[in-house]
């Protein structure tokens, strides 16, 4: 913050399942809600690993099991390689509308041109991050529990993990706490533009804060919201099909720090900056959120672990 590296950022940690630490700093309040950018992504696998535990859905059944307008059939493109960065799909109607401010009124008006990106690699032959295809995912959560995205994800994720400020990033509407965003451009710090991330709400829609997430952390860690099985499989690694490892989990990037396993998942865009950190055998949580795009914000988030990890 003295650096000058942020206009406002928030931090929370939390051990043991309870918020430990919370504070704000510069244009920011305990309050404020962030931009979370791709942290969504652990938001919806929670929702799709608590339907997993429910018996609803199987994250290996192919696309067109949940969604019969697929055009994909038959290429064995799943849940869990989606998730996992491996479906194979570019993700080409994403990086167009980075900076869209178009509105779609719900995930199937954007599924409908998602549906059809081009297969550039046998799905589980490779890894290439993506974030519009998570959309897909939406989607089949949405055709095995009968309900829209956002009531999906209150029902099954914001309600039992008692997250309260978690809101869609609609700039149509937003709510009077929300931060605002900025980018840096030629060495100054200017208000972002606003776009609309609509089309992508499972893989980076929404607005939380600092304790909202740390509090999500929190509830993956402890026994209830999911099972011990269904945690397992989340924070674990998909290998390649030919067994080659990989860093992607399922909503997260499971990774080594300092002799520690970390489950880590940034989150980045137009005044967007975070990470939501997990350390499962410490049951530490750490959130960092920021709203300046680009906020050096990976080495706070080591330094602020490590003082309680300690």
């Amino acid at each position: 913050m003295a650096s000058g590296a942020a206009p406002g950022a928030a931090v929370a940690v939390a051990v043991d399942g309870s918020i430990v630490w919370s504070e704000a700093f510069g244009e920011a309040d305990p309050n404020t809600r962030f931009g979370i950018g791709s942290i969504s992504k652990a938001l919806t696998l929670a929702a799709a690993m608590r339907l997993v535990d429910e018996g609803r859905l199987d994250l290996d059944a192919p696309v067109e099991r949940y969604l019969p307008d697929w055009p994909h059939s038959g290429r064995g493109i799943t849940v869990r390689r989606i998730a996992a960065h491996q479906s194979g799909l570019a993700d080409a109607f994403a990086d167009r509308h980075y900076n869209s401010t178009a509105h779609f009124p719900d995930l199937d008006s954007a599924y409908r041109h998602i549906r059809n990106e081009r297969l550039v690699y046998p799905p589980g032959t490779g890894s290439v991050y993506a974030t519009g295809l998570f959309t897909i995912v939406g989607r089949v959560l949405e055709r095995v529990v009968g309900e829209p995205y956002p009531e999906l994800m209150r029902r099954l994720v914001f309600q039992p993990a008692s997250m309260t400020r978690t809101v869609l990033n609609d700039p149509r509407h937003p709510p009077p706490d929300r931060a605002r965003f900025y980018v840096r451009t030629g060495g100054k710090v200017q208000p972002a533009t606003t776009v609309a991330p609509s089309f992508k709400l499972p893989g980076a829609g929404f607005l939380s804060t600092a304790e909202d997430m740390a509090r999500f952390g929190a509830a993956l860690l402890r026994p209830g919201f999911l099972s011990p099985g269904a945690r397992s499989e989340m924070f674990r690694p998909v290998p390649l099909t030919d067994g080659t490892a990989t860093i992607y989990a399922l909503g997260f990037q499971s990774l080594q720090e300092e002799g520690r396993r970390v489950l880590l998942q940034p989150g980045g865009g137009l005044g967007i900056a975070g990470w939501l950190a997990l350390y499962p055998e410490q049951d530490v949580v750490v959130v960092i959120l920021s709203k300046l795009t680009g906020s050096p914000l990976g080495d706070a988030r080591r330094a602020v672990a490590e003082s309680f990890l300690r």
